[in-house]
């Protein structure tokens, strides 16, 4: 039972704190990301850590190298790890629309899931965003969202399906909130429905990030917190 549990766990890790994937990086620039998240899962507690990076290679292309690691409180046996790296191609659409095509390779069960899914994989994502300005120049709000769907195929057979919206809203000078909410399906313990909400600080060379995770349906009861930091070079 122990061991189904934890497995669990490590499925529900996947997700991170809110990362726009239509957007692509400047020619040359360079995001680089570290967020630490704590999670109780069907009362087992641990920490993962998650380091991502972005690099332009162009105005329309960008790569991505993210890591993950997890770690229990308790039974370290299950502590695990993976790696994604990918490649983006960007489009822009008229009024303010992007679009993006993102592909690449993953292995791991910390980033490909549960179930078998820790062999080497594929994956591949389409997405759609807009950042705009809403209610007029005077009193409007500064928003974004995105949507997000995303397909995952592994050595072994096992398979993984998402889809992700999110919204971005301008609180107040450099403070946002912002809201996502995705799903998974695909194999064993794959079923998942979670949302989350962060507040991020675009603080000078820094953006400063904190928010939670929690289950409204799936195979596991989950809540978490999170803490993130970026900069952009």
């Amino acid at each position: 039972m122990l061991r189904w549990v934890s497995i669990g766990l490590s499925a529900t890790f996947v997700a991170s704190p809110a990362l726009a994937s239509p957007w692509s990086r400047g020619d040359s620039e360079l995001y680089a990301r570290l967020a630490i998240s704590r999670h109780t899962v069907d009362g087992l507690d641990g920490i993962r850590w998650d380091s991502y990076s972005e690099y332009g290679l162009s105005d329309d292309w960008t790569v991505s190298l993210k890591y993950e690691r997890l770690e229990f409180d308790r039974f370290g046996e299950f502590d695990r790890d993976g790696w994604r790296v990918t490649a983006r191609r960007g489009f822009t659409l008229p009024k303010g629309l992007v679009f993006a095509l993102e592909g690449g390779a993953l292995s791991g069960d910390a980033i490909g899931g549960a179930a078998g899914c820790e062999t080497l994989g594929a994956e591949a994502r389409v997405s759609i965003g807009q950042s705009t300005r809403v209610g007029g120049d005077t009193v409007g709000q500064d928003i974004f969202w995105f949507a997000e769907g995303a397909v995952r195929a592994h050595e072994d057979g096992c398979q993984r399906e998402r889809a992700e919206i999110g919204l971005g809203q301008r609180l107040y000078k450099d403070v946002w909130l912002v809201s996502q909410a995705w799903f998974d399906s695909g194999d064993s313990n794959a079923s998942s429905s979670k949302y989350q909400f962060e507040y991020l600080w675009k603080a000078d060379g820094f953006d400063i990030s904190a928010g939670t995770l929690i289950e409204f349906g799936g195979e596991f009861d989950e809540s978490a917190v999170f803490f993130a930091v970026a900069r952009t070079f």
